[in-house]
């Protein structure tokens, strides 16, 4: 029972990241910025959260680590920024912006191209203040009008 709602819960999710792309309403970006086009990409992944690997990962409310890699698939690079985005039932994405840049040489030499060198990435959030639950992770690549978003296949469930 506890896996069908579990797998309920990250369709749930990924349905509204995929109709709910913008930030909330107010935010400063948002008010200073255009409108942001979203275009998809399946260049990313998450490897480990919390140390752990899995399709689920199950963590506790505190300060988690994510390790993954992301290739800016619109300028063939290592993306410049990124955004870790955490998207709950609520459909309002939290996102991280500060992380640690990893210099990923498996990645470059699996796409042939030297330029994915330092695609991989290491972020610290604190998800102390989100509530338990399923969150589905997308990363965001910002560019000048648009925006890469790569959904995640993990599915994180905080405790």
């Amino acid at each position: 029972m506890y896996k069908m709602i579990a797998a309920l819960s990250f369709l749930a999710i990924t349905s509204a990241t995929m109709t709910g792309c913008n930030e909330k309403e107010g935010s400063k970006e948002n008010a200073a910025a255009t409108k942001t086009t979203y275009t998809a990409s399946d260049k990313c992944a998450v490897d480990t959260i919390a140390g752990k690997t899995g399709a689920s990962i199950y963590v506790p409310r505190s300060v988690v680590q994510f390790n993954g890699w992301a290739i800016d698939t619109v300028n063939q690079s290592a993306p410049k920024e990124i955004k870790l985005r955490l998207n709950g039932y609520k459909g309002d994405p939290v996102a991280f912006k500060d992380h640690t840049v990893i210099d990923r040489p498996d990645v470059a030499k699996a796409f042939n191209n030297q330029k994915f060198l330092k695609s991989g990435f290491s972020f610290n959030a604190d998800l102390s203040s989100l509530e338990p639950g399923g969150y589905s992770i997308s990363f965001e690549i910002p560019g000048e009008n648009s925006s890469l978003l790569c959904q995640s296949k993990v599915l994180l469930v905080i405790e």
